[in-house]
């Protein structure tokens, strides 16, 4: 048995440069195809689709994240949730599937992430506003009409994966609104032998900045994701009993890794959605 792995302080610090330089690239990258293209709406969500999951292609090459597929990966237009174990779990779904995501709304406004993430055309959205969260629900069903394909998180922030988290519906309505069936998949990450056990090192459920929990994620060699997608869609036109119904369905193919004692999560609670 081999003792515990120490994270490299130099890896991180060459990986993080890799990233940046790659982040600043295709932003610049963004803007000059962007302007060649006249800003023709159907070339620019094209491109950006490309950009995405490029970005997501190169992240995962550079911090060893090693991706696992069961089940068959949903074309756009699609409308998928899934379970919330990581920031990881936006760029390993858009690797599969070229999706975007619903993301928190203070996102938006982090260096070098942000930027990307708007000039993307991510959605944004402030779960404690109940109007932001309408805004997101139309922004939403503006991009299934566009032909993209989405993803959210419905247990509404990261979790330990002792469980999943009880679904919230309100930004399945827009799915529910458009008749369009909802697809699942489940995430389960494992880290490496020696390494601190997923929970510790991928789950970023505590209370410390995102760049520190990233910086030491990347000190170390690299993660197994292995991501399980339901073979059929569910359909239905009461947003709560389908969410009831999805969270069932991803709980089913979720495979709780071994977890190390854990104390209860300290984020603060998403606040109750309207009927």
């Amino acid at each position: 048995m081999k003792g515990p792995m120490q994270a490299s302080f130099f890896r991180a610090v060459w990986r993080s440069i890799l990233l940046i330089a790659a982040a600043l690239f295709l932003l610049g990258l963004r803007w000059i195809l962007s302007t060649l293209c006249l800003r023709k709406e159907t070339i620019d969500r094209a491109l950006r689709r490309y950009l995405l999951r490029m970005w997501a292609r190169f992240f995962a090459r550079v911090a060893g994240i090693r991706v696992s597929v069961q089940g068959i990966p949903p074309s756009p237009p699609f409308f998928l949730v899934a379970n919330h174990l990581s920031y990881l779990d936006m760029l390993v779904l858009n690797l599969l599937t070229g999706c975007l995501f619903v993301s928190r709304g203070d996102v938006q406004f982090w260096p070098v992430i942000g930027p990307i993430a708007r000039s993307l055309h991510v959605v944004f959205v402030d779960r404690l506003r109940i109007r932001d969260t309408q805004r997101a629900g139309q922004e939403i069903a503006d991009t299934l009409r566009k032909g993209d394909g989405i993803v959210i998180f419905p247990e509404g922030r990261i979790s330990v994966g002792l469980e999943v988290a009880p679904f919230k519906s309100s930004l399945i309505e827009p799915a529910v609104a458009l008749g369009l069936p909802i697809h699942c998949a489940a995430l389960t990450y494992q880290t490496l032998e020696g390494m601190p056990p997923a929970d510790q090192l991928v789950s970023w459920w505590r209370p410390e900045p995102f760049f520190y929990h990233l910086f030491r994620l990347l000190g170390y060699p690299g993660v197994r994701v292995t991501v399980r997608f339901a073979d059929e869609p569910l359909s239905g036109d009461d947003r709560k009993d389908l969410a009831f119904r999805l969270h069932a369905r991803v709980s089913e193919m979720y495979v709780k890794p071994v977890a190390s004692p854990v104390p209860a999560v300290v984020r603060p609670p998403v606040p109750a959605e309207p009927a």
